[in-house]
């Protein structure tokens, strides 16, 4: 389904689509806005605008802007915003926020300026981390460190590699993962990369947008 030109929305099923270019795609009782999508199912997503995915579903999202999505899926109110997600699962809730995360499973989590690759993240806050591997819970992180606790529970750690794998450890408050000391991390510094305003674009899925309108400024 194109809808490359439309000067208006397109209005059926509950669908709002404007500005966007869609090849072979579902789209159910949503808001898609200046997006390209290719391969993708988009089913009572409340607002997904300006961005570019594929291969990916959508289901029961909140809000997703401004992102590469690529072989994911986003559901249960999850909101996810100015991210690159890939071959992840992002639901019950989480946020997503200037984040690089690859092969993840996100659960009823918040994440901002953090990039995660093989982990599985349930009922954590993570700011500016980099972890890969792990399996976290319960735990709010900052720049590698546990700096606090979500709830009741004591937070977590399970290393799904090396000589302590699959053992789960309890982390006293102030504690840092061992070989992620945040001293000796030189990319602990910089943040996973995000999206400016002015230069924002929807990106290439092999789909023929060239008459798609120009980059939104604000």
């Amino acid at each position: 389904m194109d809808n490359d030109n439309a000067p208006s929305p397109f209005n059926g099923h509950g669908n709002t689509i404007t500005r966007s270019c869609l090849n072979n795609c579902t789209i159910n009782n949503s808001h898609v806005k200046r997006s390209t999508l290719s391969d993708c199912v988009v089913s009572k997503v409340e607002d997904l605008s300006r961005i570019t995915a594929q291969k990916s579903q959508f289901h029961e999202a909140a809000t997703v802007e401004r992102s590469d999505i690529t072989e994911s899926t986003v559901q249960t109110q999850s909101s996810i915003h100015r991210s690159t997600i890939s071959q992840s699962f992002i639901k019950d809730k989480a946020t997503v926020k200037r984040s690089t995360v690859t092969g993840t499973t996100v659960s009823n989590s918040q994440l901002e300026r953090a990039t995660l690759t093989n982990c599985v993240i349930t009922e954590c806050t993570i700011e500016r981390c980099d972890f890969q591997g792990l399996v976290l819970k319960y735990g709010i992180w900052k720049r590698n460190e546990l700096i606090g606790k979500v709830g009741d529970h004591d937070p977590i750690f399970i290393r799904n590699h090396g000589s302590r794998a699959g053992q789960s450890t309890s982390m006293p408050i102030g504690s840092t993962i061992p070989g992620l000391d945040p001293k000796n991390h030189a990319r602990q510094g910089d943040p996973p990369p995000s999206y400016d305003d002015d230069s924002y674009t929807s990106g290439d899925s092999g789909v023929d947008c060239g008459d798609l309108p120009p980059p939104y400024k604000p």
